[in-house]
C-alpha cells in the first residue's frame, strides 16, 4: 500500500510504502536528465534561489543562525573512513567534483563514479594525481567495471538520496569490497525532527533530485537486504536533531 505524503511540487509527488517506510518519488527523471539537467552542480544553485524567493523569512533566519551549526561536533564521512577504514583503494559514489575524496590522507587512493560529465571530468583529473580515476557513468552501469574485493572503504557521501536504484546499487557495490572493508553512508534524515516539523519545506526536500528520503528503519533495511551488516554510528552522530544520518556498513 503506498499512500501520497504532504511532499509535492509542481509535477512531483513523493509517496511513502506503508509496509516498509520507504519513502520515494513516484516518477523519476531518467539518468540523462540526471546528468544534465538535474545535475547536482546546477539543482543546488536553483534550490537556493527557489528557497529565498518562496520563504524568504525562513531563509533569512537561517542564515542569521548559521552559528548554530558549530555549536557542537559535526560528524564528517571522511572522519569515519580515516578511523574504520584499512588502507587502499576508495570509491566515492556520486562523487561530484572529487573534493572529499581527495581531502582523505594519503592511506587511501580515491576512486569514483559521477553522472555529470563536468564534474567527473574534474574528479578524473584529481583523482589521477593520486593513482586513481573517475567514471562518468551511472552507478549500475559503472560498477561492474571495478574488480571485485578491489576497495578497501566506500563513501556514499550525500549520494543515495539522488539514485533512483538504490538496492541495485548496494548489491552491486557489495563484491567490489573487501573483506575487512567499510562503506559509510551519509544521507538526509527524514526522520529528524525538523523534518517532522518542516514537511514539505524541510531543507532535506529537493525536487525531483532528491528521490529518496530515509529513515534509520528505512535506510538499515535496504542495506542488510543488498548483503551488509549495518551498523549504527555513535549515538551523538544520529540524534533527531540532525538533518543527516549515517550508516556504517561491513560485508555480511
Amino acid at each position: 500500500n503506498h499512500s501520497p505524503t504532504s511532499i509535492e511540487r509542481d509535477e512531483w509527488r513523493v509517496l511513502k510504502c506503508e509496509a516498509c517506510d520507504f519513502v520515494y518519488l513516484s516518477d523519476v527523471p531518467g539518468p540523462q536528465a540526471f546528468a544534465e539537467e538535474f545535475a547536482w552542480d546546477k539543482t543546488v544553485e536553483l534550490e537556493k534561489k527557489r528557497r529565498k524567493r518562496e520563504q524568504p523569512v525562513l531563509q533569512w533566519l537561517d542564515e542569521k543562525t548559521r552559528w548554530r551549526l558549530h555549536m557542537f561536533a559535526r560528524p564528517e564521512t571522511r572522519a569515519f573512513v580515516e578511523k574504520l577504514a584499512p588502507d587502499g583503494p576508495v570509491l566515492d559514489l556520486g562523487c561530484g567534483d572529487g573534493r572529499h575524496a581527495m581531502a582523505l590522507t594519503e592511506r587511501f587512493v580515491p576512486f569514483g563514479v559521477e553522472i555529470a560529465p563536468n564534474l567527473a571530468h574534474a574528479a578524473n583529473e584529481a583523482f589521477g594525481r593520486r593513482g586513481g580515476f573517475c567514471l562518468s557513468d551511472g552507478s549500475l552501469t559503472a560498477l561492474p567495471r571495478f574488480d571485485d574485493g578491489l576497495f578497501a572503504a566506500a563513501m556514499l557521501n550525500s549520494y543515495l538520496e539522488h539514485e533512483p536504484w538504490p538496492r541495485e546499487v548496494l548489491s552491486l557495490l557489495r563484491p567490489k569490497m573487501r573483506q575487512d572493508g567499510v562503506v559509510i553512508i551519509k544521507v538526509p534524515n527524514f526522520g529528524s525532527w525538523n523534518a517532522a516539523v518542516m514537511g514539505p519545506n524541510w531543507c532535506g526536500v529537493r525536487l525531483p533530485d532528491h528521490v529518496n528520503y530515509f529513515t534509520w528503519r528505512s535506510l538499515a533495511s535496504l542495506c542488510a537486504d543488498s548483503g551488509f551488516r549495518v551498523e549504527k554510528p555513535p549515538t551523538w552522530v544520529n540524534l533527531p536533531t540532525n538533518d543527516n544520518m549515517w550508516a556504517i556498513l561491513r560485508p555480511a
